[in-house]
């Protein structure tokens, strides 16, 4: 087997643990855009299968020193082996999930949230609040449930997003934030909305250093760094979705941040930088030592 996915980084005196919930492919007639197009960038990233874009899944444990502060929640058992992986990471790392004291949902799909049960459907991070944006919170879990226009699968993420979540309602464990909130001391929660109403990114700021977690500003390296107008079928209102990719790549770009992204290949870690066409991704040099 594999070694457990855990990279660890310092952010001023704060120490991120970027943590692997596993790996999977994404059809790419998920995404939008030519079909041959597609399979072009796929193959000049060296991937074998042109119809299947490779892409991952990684959450993030801020320790502030006062706090651990976990950022999205994976899979759990939802797709089978190929993640759900989280526990076995954070047993790795050396981190009890009675230990956390907040959870923080950048937005309610299954690879971020499905992992606030265990797979026998129990809470599994006992003492903690968890956090989402308060209008993700209303457009997923209160009222109705509302299918977009050709996206029928949003009925499963419905209902996935509520199962996840009622436990920590009906405890009274769950806390809406408002774009620009301070979560904790140097953790600020930034909406990014368009891939969903509430989607937010996470600003990790202490010292000199800064972080800035994305989640789900790109789903696969390969397509839509060097393309950022590709959607993906996800997307709740596309054309806001692809406009926020490029507002924020191009600020990662210009203001040299250090970014994490969800669905960038393990450890996800790097720069953002300017290419011919559209972006490339530059991954920071592996370091040993914190």
């Amino acid at each position: 087997a594999q070694a457990p996915g855990i990279y660890r980084l310092k952010i001023g005196a704060f120490e991120v643990t970027v943590l692997n919930d596993g790996s999977a492919a994404l059809p790419t007639k998920y995404f939008s855009g030519d079909a041959e197009g597609a399979a072009k960038l796929l193959e000049n990233a060296f991937v074998a299968n042109k119809e299947m874009a490779p892409t991952t899944f990684n959450e993030w444990l801020i320790n502030t020193g006062d706090k651990l502060i976990l950022v999205d929640t994976g899979y759990s058992s939802a797709i089978g082996p190929m993640a759900g992986k989280l526990p076995k990471v954070l047993a790795a790392a050396g981190v009890n999930p009675a230990d956390i004291d907040a959870v923080v949902i950048t937005h309610i799909h299954p690879d971020h949230c499905n992992g606030l049960l265990t797979t026998d459907k129990q809470i599994a991070f006992p003492n903690a609040t968890v956090h989402v944006n308060g209008d993700e919170f209303a457009w997923w879990l209160e009222g109705d449930v509302k299918i977009p226009e050709g996206k029928p699968f949003f009925k499963d993420l419905f209902e996935g997003g509520r199962a996840a979540f009622k436990p920590y309602v009906d405890g009274k464990r769950v806390q809406t934030f408002k774009d620009g909130a301070e979560l904790a001391p140097g953790i600020t929660a930034v909406t990014a909305p368009g891939h969903t109403v509430g989607h937010t990114m996470v600003r990790v700021a202490n010292g000199d250093g800064q972080l800035l977690i994305w989640t789900d500003i790109v789903h696969s390296t390969a397509l839509q760094f060097p393309e950022p107008e590709r959607g993906i079928a996800f997307d709740l209102e596309p054309p806001k979705a692809i406009a926020t990719r490029k507002k924020v790549m191009d600020m990662a770009a210009t203001d040299r941040l250090l970014i994490a992204g969800t669905h960038i290949g393990f450890p996800g870690v790097g720069h953002v930088a300017k290419a011919s066409s559209g972006y490339a991704f530059v991954p920071v040099p592996w370091n040993a030592n914190l």
